[in-house]
C-alpha cells in the first residue's frame, strides 16, 4: 500500500472514530439550548399572566402555549420554580416532540399560586435524525476531499520521494549518482544520506574490484612460472618419485589456479558485472555443452539421455548460460560411477540434470556453499555448485539437489519472466532471421 493511501485511511479512521462522539456532544448542546430558551420563555408567560390576574383583567392562553393554570398553594416552596419534561407526553413510542412544563411559584393579590404552562420542543429523535442526516453529508464530502487533495498534495509533495526511490532502483556500484533538489527538510536528510552511502558503496566496490583484479593477475605471474619450471624440470633426468613429486606439484598448480578464476567469477557475479539485456536460446547452449563433453562421457562409458524442447529462450548472460551448463553437466561427469548414466531433461520452465553416483556424506543444500564437497571426487575445488547457486541467485532462478538412489538430481527453475511465451518466441525467430 502506498504511503498516500495510509495517511488517507488513517485520516479517515480518526474521523470515523471521533464523528460519534462530536455528534453525541453536539445533540445534547442543541437539546439544552433548545430547552434553556423555551423555559426561559414558558418562565415569561408565567410572569405575564400572574401580572394579569393581579391587575383583575382577563387571562388568556398565550399562542405560544399549550394551556396555562393557577394553583392556589397553601405556603411557597423554597425553589422559584420547577421544570419538567416528558419525552413522549402521548404514550406512542413514535412522538416526535417532548413536552417541556415551567412551574412558577408566585404570589398574586397576597395569596401564594403555582403557575404552570406547558410547551412542546422536538424530541432528541428527531434532532439526532437531523445531526444524522448532517453528519452522513459530511462524511460523505470529507473523504472526497481527502482523497482528492492526498492525491494532488502526492503529487506535489512526494514528487521528490518517488525521483529518490527511482535512482535508487536504477543504482549501479559502478557510478555515483545524483538525488534530486527538494525544500523539504526531511527529504533534504534523506538524500544527503542516501548520497553519502551510495558513493561510499562506489568507492568500496571500485577499491574491492581493483584489489581482486590486481591480485588475480598477481597471482597467475607467479603460477605461469611455476607450471613453466615443473616441465623444465619433468623433461630433464629425473627418476619415478621424483617425477611423481612433480606431477603431485602441478596438479596442486593447476588446481590453485582453478580456485583463482573461480573465485573472481563469483565476486562479479555477486557485484552484478554480467547485465543482462537479451534472450538466448537456451536449448542450443545445452547442445553445444554437451557435445563439447563427449570425450569425458565416453572416458567413463556413461550412458546420456536426453530430452531437449526447441526455442527455450532465456534472458539469461551468454557467458552465465554456459558456466551454467558447463558447471552442471561438468558436475554430474565428475561425480559419477564408471558405466553410469546422464539424463539431461530441458523443458520450457526448468533444467533437470540426473546422475547415478556414490550416496552424499554430506547434506544436498550444504554442497551449495563454497568449498563443501562431498566423498565422490577428490579432486574437485569445491566451487561448483556455488557457482551454480551464485548464477541462480543473479537470474532469479532456483535451485534445488536431492539425492532419491541411486539418482544425484539438481533442478533449475527458470523465473517466468526470463522465459518468452510462443508468441515472442515468433517474433525473436523472425528478428534472428533478417539479415542484418
Amino acid at each position: 500500500m502506498k504511503l498516500v493511501d495510509k495517511f488517507t485511511l488513517w485520516f479517515i479512521g480518526v474521523i470515523v472514530v471521533t464523528t460519534p462522539i462530536t455528534s453525541y456532544i453536539c445533540l445534547n448542546n442543541i437539546e439544552k439550548k433548545i430547552d434553556d430558551v423555551e423555559i426561559a420563555r414558558l418562565k415569561a408567560v408565567n410572569r405575564k399572566a400572574a401580572g394579569r390576574m393581579t391587575n383583575g383583567t382577563s387571562v388568556n392562553i398565550p399562542r405560544d402555549a399549550s394551556f396555562t393554570t393557577f394553583t392556589l398553594l397553601s405556603a411557597l416552596p423554597a425553589d422559584s420554580f420547577r421544570v419538567q419534561k416528558e419525552a413522549d407526553p402521548d404514550g406512542n413510542h413514535k412522538s416526535l416532540e417532548s413536552r417541556l412544563t415551567v412551574s412558577s411559584f408566585l404570589t398574586i393579590a397576597g395569596k401564594p399560586y403555582e403557575v404552570t404552562t406547558s410547551s412542546y420542543v422536538p424530541a432528541s429523535r428527531q434532532i439526532l435524525n437531523a445531526i444524522l442526516d448532517t453528519v452522513a453529508w459530511k462524511l460523505v464530502l470529507i473523504i472526497i476531499c481527502v482523497a482528492v487533495s492526498a492525491r494532488f498534495l502526492s503529487q506535489r509533495i512526494l514528487h521528490t520521494l518517488r525521483l529518490t526511490m527511482k535512482k535508487i532502483h536504477s543504482f549501479d556500484l559502478k557510478k555515483k549518482i545524483t538525488f534530486p533538489q527538494t525544500n523539504t527538510e526531511e527529504f533534504k536528510e534523506l538524500n544527503t544520506f542516501l548520497k553519502k552511502m551510495t558513493d561510499k558503496a562506489v568507492e568500496e566496490y571500485t577499491a574491492v574490484k581493483q584489489f581482486s583484479e590486481n591480485a588475480s593477475h598477481e597471482l597467475q605471474t607467479p603460477l605461469a612460472v611455476l607450471r613453466g619450471k615443473l616441465e623444465l624440470l619433468s623433461e630433464s633426468n629425473i627418476d619415478e618419485c621424483q617425477a611423481s613429486l612433480i606431477g603431485d606439484m602441478h596438479h596442486a598448480i593447476e588446481k590453485l589456479s582453478k580456485i583463482n578464476r573461480s573465485l573472481i567469477l563469483l565476486s562479479k557475479m555477486e557485484n552484478n558485472e554480467f547485465a543482462v539485456t537479451e534472450h538466448i536460446k537456451f536449448c542450443r547452449v545445452a547442445k553445444d555443452v554437451l557435445a563439447a563433453y563427449e570425450d569425458r562421457l565416453e572416458m567413463k562409458n556413461i550412458e546420456v539421455k536426453r530430452e531437449l524442447d526447441k526455442n527455450i529462450l532465456l534472458k539469461i548472460h551468454p557467458v552465465l548460460a554456459d558456466m551454467l551448463m558447463n558447471n552442471l553437466l561438468g558436475n554430474a561427469i565428475r561425480h559419477n560411477v564408471q558405466d553410469g548414466m546422464v539424463h539431461v531433461i530441458l523443458k520450457q520452465q526448468k533444467l533437470i540434470i540426473k546422475n547415478t553416483g556414490l550416496p552424499p556424506e554430506t547434506p544436498t543444500e550444504e554442497l551449495f556453499e563454497r568449498f563443501r564437497k562431498s566423498n565422490q571426487c577428490s579432486d574437485s575445488v569445491g566451487l561448483g555448485l556455488s557457482i551454480v547457486k551464485q548464477i541462480c541467485e543473479v537470474c532469479d532462478f532456483k535451485v534445488s539437489y536431492k539425492y532419491k538412489a541411486p539418482l544425484h538430481i539438481l533442478q533449475v527453475d527458470f523465473c517466468p519472466d526470463s522465459v518468452i511465451n510462443e508468441a515472442e518466441q515468433d517474433k525473436f525467430e523472425t528478428m534472428e532471421a533478417v539479415p542484418v
